[in-house]
């Protein structure tokens, strides 16, 4: 018999195949690149100056969002990424209109690592904005009782791993970043790791989004 681990991840792979596309309309729409930065080039499969030529091309009709990580990871400074950016053919004006922001990584991880099923990672996110709750640490007994009671889903699972962990999923300030933003397109990667984690943060705060498979890694 499987596990539920593997069937989770078979769940979760099917549920984010349904938003990955090869072909995507740009119109009107927040193109959101997820860590396309030198300190991961060697993973990074798809054409560099082509993806550099599509955010020239799209920059006029489209917001132009760049998520990375940073200085506090021992990653470049936002002035060098911009550097890095000009040096790949990324137009002066592409990168002054650009918004850049410094997001972190490793949010939802621990239950992402554990193949707790995306959309109970979810429903447990939604719970703790609704209730004021950053750090699962915090969730009491009671609280997680409230939780089971609440959610739609079977949340033993997620509550085995966290109730008594002394590790945890807390709510990044990345979601307040990207509270306002609509109509987005994901670009990036790592398709399992810090684009997942911006996958689950879009679908907690109810963002509809697609994954443009050209540009991921």
């Amino acid at each position: 018999m499987r596990s539920n681990k593997i069937i989770n991840e078979e769940i979760n792979k099917f549920y984010r195949r349904k938003k990955r596309l090869n072909e995507v309309d740009f119109n009107n729409k927040t193109i959101i690149n997820v860590d396309i930065q030198t300190e991961y080039k060697n993973y990074i499969s798809f054409n560099l100056y082509e993806w550099v030529e599509l955010l020239n091309n799209k920059n006029d009709e489209n917001k132009i969002i760049f998520l990375f990580n940073g200085p506090e990871l021992g990653y470049q400074s936002e002035d060098e990424y911009k550097m890095w950016l000009l040096d790949l053919g990324l137009n002066e004006e592409t990168i002054v209109d650009s918004v850049f922001y410094d997001k972190g990584y490793a949010f939802f991880r621990y239950c992402m690592d554990e193949g707790i099923d995306d959309e109970l990672i979810v429903d447990l996110i939604k719970f703790m904005i609704d209730n004021n709750i950053n750090d699962t640490r915090d969730i009491d007994n009671d609280m997680w009782n409230t939780f089971t009671s609440k959610s739609k889903h079977n949340t033993e699972s997620i509550r085995d791993l966290l109730e008594h962990a002394s590790d945890m999923i807390y709510i990044p300030e990345l979601m307040n970043f990207l509270k306002n933003e609509n109509n987005i397109v994901l670009l990036g990667g790592g398709l399992n790791e810090c684009l997942k984690e911006v996958e689950i943060a879009l679908l907690a705060l109810n963002k509809n989004y697609v994954v443009h498979n050209r540009f991921t890694y």
